[in-house]
Formats: structure tokens, C-alpha cells, sequence
């Protein structure tokens, strides 16, 4: 009965829920999103190594430079105040506009999926993005001002300024929305026969360049007209600022307990089943990770403390522990296993847990389709955020505000995206956790392994 049950459900996996989960990671706008966060990876490195250099976790009113370490700190923090405004250029030019290059990525990725001319359609989203975000106006720098101008020579300083505060973190969601719209009425205007063609003896960007005329006058003018509309219609509100306020349940609800428990258990779930589910759950929550992140970045910059705590390193550092579901623990059990096999597995696959690779465990354990691994492998990861969460809501250790690579050794990763020690003791505690949550069901498993071992070795002396 229960072989029976299993094949039932087996077969219910491989005829319905692996093909939906499947379809559900290629479908197409999923994707491009997805490929536009990533895209955005090499830009979050350089802004977060920048605001390392330029935040040096040092309190001048305390520390005083009584050994060699304090006065390094010391030193560093008052080089970093003296020349702070001048590297963060480098913070500016890349995470501080984040949203315009996660546009162009997306507007790309969907454009080669569609055949279109990718170059064109990234043109056209983010002139349509820069006309909702940072509409320019005339106005005058006031470093270019001083006390003795006279106004004729104020107003001959005049210059056009752009606006870059929907640039950055700010601008995702619209970023999004837009590069995926405007690739759809492009394609849309294509399809239609709405573009400008060339002769065949045209060289190939000639022609291109010509067919995006088209497209691009009805995206820009009528997104600048809805922009206008919508302003009058608000009171003058941007259209960035009404998606920022139509998004913010959702970015409180992903930022809290329930949202962490839900991003977790469903990761978890699609893994079982044999889908990656961090790949098809990041389409959906990785503007929110990557929002958040670059959001605490910009109040780093301006002197103040990170706000939101569920980001894409709190993700990597704190909770998958050693890859998806926290397999650091069942890893360095299974480093003194009884079982020759959990033993010789765990021995080849420490190394990459230690930078959060685990498919060697998750498909060699098995822990796909393995009910008796199924439950700490959501439970660990699930409990390692939980306890962060609410760790950082009290202020015990910083928030994340720097990007730092997911494949960086999970205390270390802690401790730098946080730019707080304490993190990296908070994360060696985690992974004791971690143990204990393992401990029973991967003995269990050990048991089970044993026997057929066991049974398998009675039976090959049996036929000799």
C-alpha cells in the first residue's frame, strides 16, 4: 500500500507538478526579470565594496587608540570622512542607478526572446524610463552659486539637471514594469507592420535603427502623456512614487517573519520535488532582495541606519547555510557517519558547502524525494531567518547594507555585508543550530543506510 501511494505520487510529480514548475521558471517575463537582476550583480559588488572602504565600522567618540587594530580603525574612519563624498562616486554611478541598468537588462532578455532587435528595444524602455523617473528641468547647482551674484548672473549659471533619486533602489519596480511593457507594445507595433523598412542592401543596424523610429515615438509619447496624466490626476505624483506606494505591502510583507517563513518553505518545497527552487522563487522576490539592499546602501550614504532587513546577502549569509536549506549541518554530520556512503558523500562535497554549493548533497544524498530529510532541510533554513529577523529587528547585530558574493564563506559574507563582527559569531551559532535540527533525521537516514548496507552485504555472502 504504501509502494502504491508512493508510485501515485511520484507519477502526480512527474505528470503535473515538475512540468509546471518547470514552465513556471522559463516563462519568459519570469526570466527576463530574473536575468535583469542578475545583470545587475557586477554593479552591487562595486557599490557595496565601495561602501565598505567608505564605512569602516568605527564609532569616533568611543574608540580611543589604545593598541595597533584601534588605531588602523581610527585612522581609516577619519580618511574615509575626509574623502567619503569623492569615492562614492563609484557608489553613484552603479548601485545608485541600479533601476536604469536593471531596465536596459530586462528589455534586453526579453527582446532576444522574442528575436527583436535587442539594442533598440533597451533604447526605447530607457528613454521611457528616464521620461517616469527623472524628468529634467532647468535649475542651477548651488555650488555654482554664491553670496555677491547678482540674479541676471545666477540664472546664466542655468544648466539641465536630472534627477536621480528614482534611479537607484527607489526606481526598480517601475524599471521592471516598464522595460517588460514597452518591449510588449514594440513587439506589438512590429507585429503589426508599424515600423520604418529599409531595402535588403541596407547594412543590418541601418535597418534596425530605422525600424525602432516608430516604436520608440508611441512608447516615449505615450508614456509621457500617461506620466502627466497621472501626475494631474495625483496631485503630482510621479509614476515611480504611485508604483512605490501600490508595492509597499508587499515590500512589508516580504521584510517580516511571514514573509521569510512563506520565501522559505516554498523554496524548500520546489527542491524537493527535484525543481531549483531558489532559481523560480528569485524571479518573483529578487527585486524586493535587490531593492531592499540597495535601498539600505543609499541610507548608508547619507549617514543613517539600514532600514530593511530581508535582503539578497541576508538570504546567502544567514540563511541557506552551506547552499538552499542549510546543508552545512547534515554535511559535517555526515563527515562521521556510519554510513559508507553519507560518509564518502560528505567527505567530496565539504568544500563547496563552505561557499554555498550543495547540489552534490541535495541529488547525491538524496534529499530529493527523501521524506526523511524533507522536513529539516525547510525547517533549518526557515529557522536560521526567523532568528536573524528578529535578532536584527532588536538591533543585536547591523543589517546588511553591502553586496558581497553568495559564494563567500557564509560568517565571513555575515560579517562583511554587515559590516558588524558580531555577525560572523552570530552565524558559527547558527550552524550549531543547524546541527541540532539535523541531528535526529539525519541519524534516522544513517540507520536506514546502515541496513540496506547491511542486508546488502548478507545477501552477496548468501549467493557466494
Amino acid at each position: 500500500m504504501n509502494a502504491a501511494k508512493t508510485n501515485r505520487f511520484e507519477e502526480f510529480l512527474d505528470s503535473k507538478l515538475i512540468p509546471l514548475g518547470n514552465k513556471v521558471s522559463q516563462q519568459r517575463h519570469l526570466k527576463a526579470i530574473r536575468d535583469g537582476m542578475v545583470a545587475a550583480t557586477p554593479l552591487a559588488l562595486l557599490g557595496g565594496m565601495t561602501l565598505i572602504v567608505t564605512s569602516p565600522p568605527v564609532n569616533l567618540d568611543t574608540m580611543k587608540p589604545t593598541n595597533f587594530i584601534f588605531k588602523f580603525l581610527i585612522a581609516w574612519k577619519e580618511w574615509a570622512v575626509a574623502h567619503g563624498m569623492q569615492i562614492e562616486l563609484l557608489y553613484r554611478a552603479s548601485m545608485g542607478l541600479m533601476a536604469m541598468f536593471i531596465c536596459l537588462a530586462i528589455a534586453h532578455s526579453l527582446a532576444k526572446s522574442y528575436k527583436m532587435d535587442p539594442v533598440g528595444t533597451m533604447i526605447i524602455s530607457a528613454v521611457c524610463f528616464m521620461i517616469t523617473s527623472a524628468p529634467s528641468d532647468m535649475g542651477v547647482m548651488s555650488a555654482g552659486i554664491t553670496a555677491q551674484m547678482t540674479g541676471e548672473e545666477v540664472l546664466a549659471n542655468q544648466a539641465v539637471l536630472i534627477p536621480t533619486g528614482f534611479l537607484g533602489a527607489e526606481g526598480i519596480f517601475t524599471a521592471i514594469i516598464l522595460a517588460l511593457l514597452t518591449t510588449e507594445i514594440t513587439r506589438l507595433l512590429q507585429e503589426k507592420g508599424m515600423f520604418i523598412k529599409m531595402p535588403d542592401a541596407v547594412p543590418a543596424p541601418v535597418k534596425a535603427s530605422f525600424a525602432s523610429i516608430i516604436p520608440l515615438v508611441i512608447n516615449a509619447v505615450g508614456i509621457f502623456l500617461i506620466s502627466l496624466l497621472i501626475q494631474k490626476v495625483s496631485g503630482g505624483l510621479l509614476i515611480p512614487e504611485l508604483i512605490k506606494a501600490l508595492f509597499k505591502p508587499l515590500v512589508v510583507a516580504v521584510d517580516s517573519p511571514f514573509g521569510i517563513i512563506l520565501i522559505s518553505v516554498v523554496t524548500q518545497v520546489l527542491w524537493i520535488v527535484g525543481l531549483h527552487g531558489s532559481s523560480i522563487v528569485s524571479g518573483v522576490v529578487g527585486a524586493f532582495e535587490l531593492g531592499n539592499l540597495t535601498a539600505n546602501a543609499g541610507l548608508v550614504t547619507q549617514g543613517l541606519m539600514p532600514e530593511y532587513i530581508y535582503t539578497e546577502p541576508f538570504r546567502a549569509f544567514f540563511m541557506i547555510l552551506g547552499g538552499a536549506g542549510a546543508t552545512i549541518g547534515l554535511n559535517i554530520l555526515m563527515l562521521r557517519s556510519k554510513s559508507k556512503q553519507l560518509k564518502t558523500l560528505g567527505r567530496l562535497a565539504i568544500v563547496p558547502s563552505i561557499f554555498n554549493i550543495n547540489e552534490p548533497l541535495i541529488f547525491g544524498t538524496p534529499i530529493v524525494l527523501n521524506p526523511t530529510l524533507a522536513i529539516p532541510f525547510i525547517l533549518a533554513q526557515t529557522v536560521n531567518g526567523v532568528l536573524t529577523y528578529l535578532i536584527m529587528y532588536v538591533d543585536i547585530i547591523g543589517k546588511t547594507f553591502t553586496y558581497v558574493p553568495w559564494t563567500t564563506p557564509a560568517p565571513i559574507g555575515a560579517a562583511i555585508s554587515t559590516m558588524d563582527f558580531k555577525a560572523f559569531i552570530w552565524v558559527i551559532l547558527l550552524i550549531i543550530v543547524d546541527l541540532v535540527i539535523w541531528y535526529p533525521f539525519f541519524k534516522s537516514y544513517e540507520k536506514q543506510l546502515v541496513l540496506e548496507d547491511m542486508e546488502a552485504s548478507d545477501g552477496n555472502e548468501g549467493g557466494e
